[in-house]
């Protein structure tokens, strides 16, 4: 069974929760950053990316994830980057990684971060953010990085949108 569907049947489970405090590990991705007109605009990131990764015969290692750089919501100009995650051994050609606008680097270990695990659509992830931040506020603890959102049931995956499993990530201190 791929190690996505494994992550999706068990973040079913806890979606609808409470947020939890979790530790991310260190994640090697291949990265395409650029400030972009909406949320929903970001698929053109995803098909760049996509289409590198495929071009270069590359393995997926773990669910696909979106990093948000800007504090808070914004309607517009979402400063985003998608991330593909890789193998630590991937054999990357970096001249046409930096070509293509794509970097190839490893996030670090984020030993604290609020997590909470949305089921469907993307455009109903709103009341779930709210709810995350209102926890997190609760606990007195403060984000201090981008949020991320972890895609462990997907659009790529031709599954239907009440069947999205979205985790979304924010780093805390």
């Amino acid at each position: 069974m791929p190690a996505v569907i494994v992550h999706a049947a068990a973040a079913v489970e806890a979606a609808g929760k409470p947020p939890v405090i979790k530790n991310l590990p260190e994640v090697r991705v291949l990265g395409l950053r650029a400030v972009i007109p909406s949320y929903r605009a970001q698929r053109t990131l995803w098909d760049q990316v996509l289409a590198f990764f495929r071009a270069h015969g590359l393995d997926i290692a773990g669910p696909c994830l979106t990093i948000y750089y800007d504090q808070g919501f914004k309607e517009k100009d979402v400063d985003a980057e998608v991330c593909l995650p890789i193998a630590q051994d991937a054999k990357v050609d970096e001249t046409a990684a930096s070509a293509s606008s794509i970097s190839v680097r490893t996030l670090p270990v984020v030993p604290r971060a609020a997590s909470i695990v949305h089921l469907g659509s993307y455009d109903a992830l709103a009341p779930c953010y709210m709810k995350l931040y209102e926890w997190i506020d609760k606990q007195g603890l403060r984000p201090n990085a981008p949020v991320r959102e972890i895609y462990l049931r997907m659009d790529i995956q031709d599954v239907s949108e009440k069947s999205f499993v979205t985790e979304i990530q924010q780093p805390v201190g």
